[in-house]
């Protein structure tokens, strides 16, 4: 009888890591669970959802909520639906009866895995955070196994149950698969991104300077696909009233495929991004420049630390949301882009194989 898995979505990069690694195992049946669309209001399609209906892997939409940290309508209809998370968690796990569910620190894991100890269902979670969040503090309780992206993350778990596995990065970073960013002109390359959902303070930041940075630089803006905002529709409507020359070099994608990714990163020569742990780990493990502008209310100050931690390093500028101008980015990537090559030492391992041996070892 083959071993039915639930891989819950939410922080979708190191999950689809994971599926990559377990999907040629004949004795497991992996489903994928997670949100349909990224946000309330929001109908644009979740990473994890469109992945999963590409590659005809079975998913199960759970409507959960999540705390803010600040009053909202989003807030208040997002309580709401916390408790909804709990019993469609409780439905689907009799239902499906899996026998390990599979968590990488999203809110979408709680009600799956609190709900899922109660039925005595096994589960494993790994926190790309270096400070882990209101979530993984709750299941990291109820996990039997807790694989963390930092050392020093260990001291907030019980050690004996704690791996370290280092953050889970995806393969297609390392190769260049594609050729599909082409610039006539042989500027710097910035690669401008906020994660899957897109960052609309970064877009918007750079929607302000971006006639300026074109006189200079070429760009690829990942403006993600938001529909409350829509910033692609803003990029293409701006990239419309430039001139012919400055339209050769700006490239506006509301995502970039995996198969992209590579060229992306090996084209660019400064990424201005949030601070989230997968992209700060893409970014060390490869050595490039950054400017990072992390999320203010992100948990505990996760992306903070993350970036803190980014810049200790080498070649990494940490902007405050709060007080960054359109005048203050420019001059920043002029700055860094004059820094000197520097490589990053950190330690390499290969997290998604020692994660699927918790895992296995788990099921056995």
């Amino acid at each position: 009888m083959r071993n039915r898995i639930f891989i819950i979505g939410g922080h979708f990069t190191p999950a689809k890591a994971i599926y990559e690694k377990l999907k040629d195992n004949k004795s497991l049946d992996i489903y994928f669970v997670g949100i349909k669309h990224t946000m309330l209001f929001d109908r644009s399609l979740s990473s994890e959802y469109k992945f999963a209906k590409e590659n005809n892997i079975k998913f199960i939409s759970v409507n959960t909520g999540k705390l803010y940290r600040f009053f909202s309508l989003k807030g208040i209809l997002s309580l709401i639906l916390i408790p909804i998370g709990f019993i469609q968690s409780f439905i689907y796990l009799i239902k499906y009866k899996p026998k390990l569910l599979i968590g990488f620190g999203s809110y979408i894991d709680v009600p799956i895995i609190l709900t899922g100890n109660l039925l005595n269902i096994k589960s494993i979670i790994h926190t790309q955070a270096s400070i882990p969040g209101l979530a993984t503090r709750l299941t990291a309780k109820k996990a039997q196994k807790i694989c963390v992206s930092f050392e020093d993350s260990r001291q907030y778990f019980d050690r004996k149950k704690t791996l370290f596995t280092g953050n889970i990065l995806r393969k297609e970073i390392f190769t260049n698969n594609s050729n599909d960013f082409y610039f006539k002109y042989n500027l710097p390359i910035i690669y401008i991104t906020g994660g899957n959902q897109g960052s609309h303070f970064i877009n918007q930041l750079i929607f302000d300077c971006l006639d300026t940075l074109l006189e200079s630089y070429n760009i690829i803006h990942q403006t993600g696909s938001n529909t409350i905002y829509n910033d692609y529709r803003k990029s293409i409507e701006l990239k419309d009233k430039l001139s012919n020359l400055k339209k050769q070099r700006y490239i506006s994608k509301e995502g970039i495929w995996n198969n992209q990714i590579g060229e992306v990163f090996s084209k660019a020569s400064l990424i201005i991004s949030r601070a989230g742990a997968n992209s700060v780990s893409e970014i060390l493990y490869l050595s490039k420049r950054a400017i990072l502008i992390p999320i203010k209310n992100s948990s505990y100050n996760e992306q903070g630390n993350n970036a803190y931690i980014a810049k200790k390093l080498g070649r990494v500028t940490v902007l405050d949301q709060d007080k960054v101008t359109k005048e203050h980015l420019i001059e920043e990537i002029r700055v860094i882009l004059n820094l000197p090559e520097k490589k990053y030492t950190l330690e390499t391992l290969d997290a998604s194989s020692l994660m699927y041996n918790e895992i296995m070892k788990l099921l056995n």
